[in-house]
């Protein structure tokens, strides 16, 4: 690797250059005394320190002799001058001003000189400037515009006056000038035929004297020997056009792997090269390194200079300052001088702020301690990072269950401007939703489950600056337990069976009444058509986990214990002689103690209550009667709290397929009946699913067999409408036959 050098003195330069320039009509004079450009910065002998610019600005412009201009490229008003004497940067305006050199112009045709504090005026008949190089001021003036036949000049000016320059081809136009070398000005224009040109202007005779035409997207540079531009060979692959300017001999060299638009410059015998991510993306096929290539010796293999390039411009001599970074010294300007061998060395100039490796800017924003998700799936991990051309990459790993998932974020181009503020980093990071998949790569397509994670960040560089950024942690995922949640990560699950005797279990990805994505169902197994009932009834076990029931059809009640998993543990019988009852409903707590209860009621019609225990091996206590009459409806339906109290409610529906609803009370009994409405016989079963909407609000599941569709009811909280009657479609168990749900 060629030397890199943190300037820590100041080196003397004590050329001066007198320039005379004769411009007939009109004189136009340069300083009687130009000042050499000085490599590192300025006055000689003074104690230096690397300057410190703010984050994330770039060199943007051609320097001048006593400093450079630099600009963020995510904030417009943030063009700013960094001198070489002081090392402090100072805002100046709007980045649609013209500056280049010392010279700044502003949208008034104001021009500051930065090195003197000089000002004046261009005239107002000719203030639309184009450009600076050197001590100039570049203009473009238009004769008999209006008529639309005008010929468009090009102009050069100072304090002293203006001249027009010649040599340009008629019909020339849109012009663009800026910094070439100490001696020449580099002008783009478009010819009368439409193609791009480059031009060289004498910055002594104010005259082009070579034109060379080149793509229109190509970068073009020049030093006191040589012109180079980049252009795409037959196959695709990006190479440098390098022309002798005395012989006018040209060679080529390959760039190898590098993106559309890469920078270059030349020095001494050198080409450099290298690329920006920019508006083309990133690749880690590319090279974006700032390499040299020895044109002397075509042999040679390219050396590399810094890790990172966002800019390349010449200064006010025959040196280079380059916005980029150096793994290990840092991100800012560098300045490129030849080295007593005649190669070219870095010199640290000025920080930016940021380290050319992957690091932090600002605090990660991740998941700690106990998250409680009740009210969101909002699980989301953020990293303020410095360089947004990233690759963050984030396992998470479910410790009860040994169930790993991965997400993986990749980087984006700076120059796209992402709104953030820049000073506290790139926000990069994955969430839930969306980002995380299951190890095989498929779409994580459920809710996280409760419990301990622990989860590792890698943040790699798609440019290839430096070792990955790793980080780790963990954290406990928590929220209150539900009764239709099998698999333990807070979403309503529904059981069906079909057929043959299979149980199944499915769920949606549900935020609010219109937004659902479907998610693949469970097998849990089969053998259940030895059950004529089988009823979701919460944790009546002692677990945290949904248990269900299941009566055969000699009467006896089994308890399957929910394992958290999506399935359950073997069964324990709870007892015979329940098939005296008609309907059985679970998943309400009626008596106040936390635990959901069962009610049943049997064919004369008297409803029961049975107290959950939570001990798995007697679920239940003696059942206790509630009343009478219940005969008249075909199912009961426990919901939870659906009307606004804070105990759990029974829904009931009667043979003419008219709902009712019986507000608990908390003490095992109910208020009298609310009629919530007609037309629900259509349905061949009714599921208090819980909140299935995460609106904080219980809702009603409803499965029409007709239909093969399940809907749900929303839960409103209110006492007297505790749905809204205007169902929504689900995906639930929507592509096949089943006879049985819960």
């Amino acid at each position: 690797m060629l030397p890199v050098r943190v300037t820590r003195r100041r080196t003397a330069a004590a050329v001066a250059t007198v320039l005379a320039v004769t411009l007939g009509a009109g004189a136009l004079t340069v300083p009687a005394a130009v000042a050499a450009p000085v490599t590192a910065a300025a006055a000689t002998g003074a104690q230096e320190t690397v300057a410190q610019m703010p984050l994330h600005t770039v060199v943007d412009a051609p320097g001048g002799s006593a400093g450079f201009f630099v600009d963020n490229w995510f904030r417009g008003d943030s063009v700013a001058w960094t001198s070489y004497k002081d090392g402090k940067t100072v805002p100046l305006g709007d980045y649609s001003e013209i500056y280049g050199g010392d010279l700044y112009v502003d949208y008034k045709g104001n021009v500051v000189d930065m090195a003197t504090g000089a000002r004046y005026e261009l005239p107002a008949e000719n203030a639309n400037a184009v450009g600076v190089a050197g001590p100039y001021v570049f203009t473009a003036f238009t004769f008999d515009n209006t008529s639309g036949t005008g010929v468009t000049t090009l102009w050069a000016h100072t304090a002293e006056g203006q001249r027009q320059i010649t040599g340009l081809p008629a019909g020339a136009q849109e012009f663009f000038v800026r910094g070439g070398t100490g001696k020449v000005g580099l002008v783009r224009f478009k010819g009368a035929n439409g193609d791009r040109y480059e031009g060289l202007v004498d910055l002594a005779t104010g005259k082009v004297t070579e034109i060379y035409e080149v793509p229109g997207n190509g970068a073009f540079t020049a030093s006191d020997t040589r012109v180079a531009w980049v252009e795409t060979n037959a196959s695709g692959a990006r190479r440098a056009v390098v022309v002798d300017r005395n012989t006018e001999t040209r060679k080529t060299v390959d760039l190898g792997p590098v993106n559309a638009s890469p920078r270059i410059a030349l020095i001494g015998d050198w080409l450099l090269a290298g690329a920006y991510p920019g508006a083309y993306g990133i690749d880690p096929a590319l090279d974006y390194r700032l390499r040299a290539w020895n044109l002397a010796d075509a042999s040679a293999a390219p050396v590399k200079l810094l890790d990172r390039v966002q800019s390349i411009q010449p200064d006010a001599g025959n040196g280079l300052l380059i916005s980029g970074g150096l793994v290990g010294t840092g991100d800012g300007t560098y300045r490129i001088d030849l080295d007593a061998d005649g190669r070219p060395a870095a010199t640290f100039v000025a920080a930016n702020g940021s380290p050319t490796e992957t690091a932090e800017l600002s605090p990660a924003k991740v998941p700690s301690g106990t998250v409680d998700l009740n009210g969101s799936d909002d699980l989301s991990f953020r990293w303020n990072l410095n360089h947004s051309d990233t690759r963050v990459t984030v396992e998470l790993k479910h410790v009860r269950t040994g169930v790993t998932y991965r997400a993986v974020e990749e980087g984006y181009d700076e120059a796209g401007g992402w709104d953030s503020n820049y000073d506290e980093g790139f926000p990069m990071g994955p969430s839930w939703w969306g980002q995380f998949t299951n190890v095989d790569g498929t779409k994580a397509l459920r809710s996280p489950s409760n419990g301990d994670y622990t989860w590792e960040m890698t943040a790699e560089s798609l440019v290839g600056a430096g070792p990955a950024l790793k980080r780790s942690g963990s954290f406990t995922v928590t929220r209150t337990p539900r009764t239709h949640d099998f698999d333990d990560n807070g979403s309503v699950d529904l059981l069906a069976r079909d057929a043959s005797g299979v149980l199944r279990s499915d769920s949606s990805l549900r935020q609010g009444r219109y937004g659902e994505a479907e998610v693949p169902e469970t097998t849990i197994g089969g053998g259940w058509q030895i059950y004529d009932r089988i009823e979701t009834v919460g944790n009546v076990a002692g677990s945290v986990h949904a248990d269900v029931i299941a009566r055969d059809k000699a009467g006896v009640l089994w308890l399957y214990q929910g394992n958290g998993n999506g399935g359950f543990a073997g069964r324990v019988q709870v007892g015979g002689g329940w098939q005296t009852y008609d309907q059985i409903s679970g998943g309400s707590d009626y008596t106040g103690d936390g635990r959901p209860d069962l009610v049943a009621s049997d064919k004369t019609g008297v409803l029961w209550m049975y107290k959950s225990t939570g001990n798995a091996t007697k679920p239940f206590d003696t059942r206790k009667k509630i009343g009478s009459g219940w005969g008249v409806y075909n199912q009961l339906v426990g919901t939870g709290n659906i009307a606004g109290a804070a105990h759990g409610d029974l829904l009931a529906r009667d043979k003419d397929g008219v709902l009712w609803m019986y507000l608990g009370k908390g003490d095992g009994t109910f208020t009298g009946r609310t009629r919530i409405g007609g037309g629900f016989g259509r349905y061949g079963e009714l599921v208090g699913a819980g909140d299935y909407d995460r609106d904080g609000k219980n809702d009603l599941l409803a499965v029409d067999p007709a239909a093969k569709k399940t809907y749900y009811f929303e839960g409103t909280g209110e006492r007297y409408t505790p749905f809204d009657l205007a169902r929504v479609s689900t995906t639930l168990h929507a592509n096949g036959s089943y006879n049985l749900f819960s």
